[in-house]
């Protein structure tokens, strides 16, 4: 089954808003200017109302979350944060009506788990980009900008990509399927039907990018992805933001680049292709430029740029 692009979205079409892991605490009316200000609509699902620690029961989650994605009344899907929970419904989502509906995804850090599963039964390009707890933050408006440039197609290039903390590292140029998200929720789908295939590994550029993890769990979750035959596969490695993951003021400086670079290296043959580190400016946090999730995109060295290749 072929990957396919999401449809586009302009002014005067409706935003559907669910909270598909934790209970969301956002302003709801301010959420609502917001949209409207840039000329949409907006359906809140019944979990951005809910209380307690998640927006529902995993069946409710479940039936809006598939509702939202297929026969509601609105022309994309953003979740308002994540949290924890979408692992929970994996398996009761409508992988098929998801696919038919063709509607934009947004969403990150748990959500990461939904991108995934959609990734492979779905083949649909997702987006992980801000969510309704970035969109009211204060200081967020090119990162709304860039999120609307990228729904309403007029993104191709990302840019300025991050700068390394030593200078680029790896290959010159490469292009591969944006596949990933979240380090620790991708670990955690591991060994589960949710994960992206083995067969797509070899072709794929993979996004990492965390909050709140310790180097040395940042380590032990790459080691992981190293002997699940993960980073033995992939082309190169996208890094986004890792916040708040320092360690104790004495700790060596721990280097997520170059020990991921180390670690795809030491699992491939002499012959392989030379893999890369690049770094993007997504994840918790600003900058938080939208990526799609399973599409074909190039990286240019020379420009420093992510390249969104061709519908």
């Amino acid at each position: 089954m072929d990957w396919i692009w999401p449809k586009q979205i302009k002014p005067g079409m409706t935003l559907g808003f669910t909270a598909p892991a934790s209970a969301a605490q956002e302003d709801l009316a301010h959420l609502e200017r917001l949209a409207k200000a840039r000329g949409y609509e907006v359906l809140f699902g019944p979990s951005c109302y809910r209380q307690g620690l998640y927006g529902g029961t995993p069946e409710e989650q479940a039936q809006e979350f598939n509702e939202l994605m297929t026969t509601a009344a609105c022309e994309a899907v953003i979740a308002l944060r994540g949290g924890y929970g979408s692992v929970r419904y994996l398996h009761l989502l409508d992988y098929e009506g998801i696919r038919q509906s063709a509607k934009p995804f947004v969403g990150y850090s748990d959500c990461t788990a939904l991108h995934c599963a959609i990734g492979r039964y779905s083949r649909l390009i997702t987006y992980h980009g801000p969510m309704g707890v970035d969109w009211v933050k204060p200081d967020r408006e090119t990162d709304l900008a860039h999120l609307f440039d990228l729904l309403e197609g007029r993104t191709s290039v990302i840019e300025p990509l991050l700068a390394p903390p030593r200078g680029f590292i790896g290959a010159t140029m490469e292009e591969g399927r944006l596949l990933g998200g979240n380090l620790a929720m991708l670990c955690s789908l591991g060994g589960t039907p949710y994960a992206p295939a083995t067969a797509d590994w070899s072709d794929a550029i993979l996004l990492l990018e965390d909050i709140g993890e310790a180097p040395y769990k940042i380590d032990r979750m790459l080691q992981q992805l190293r002997w699940q035959g993960v980073l033995s596969q992939v082309k190169g490695v996208a890094l986004g933001t890792f916040t708040q993951c320092e360690g104790d003021p004495e700790d060596e400086i721990y280097e997520i680049g170059a020990h991921v670079l180390d670690y795809m290296l030491a699992e491939r043959s002499a012959e392989a292709p030379e893999p890369f580190v690049c770094y993007v400016p997504t994840g918790h946090g600003s900058p938080h430029w939208a990526l799609p999730l399973g599409a074909y995109v190039s990286f240019r060295a020379i420009s420093n740029t992510l390249l969104i290749l061709p519908h």
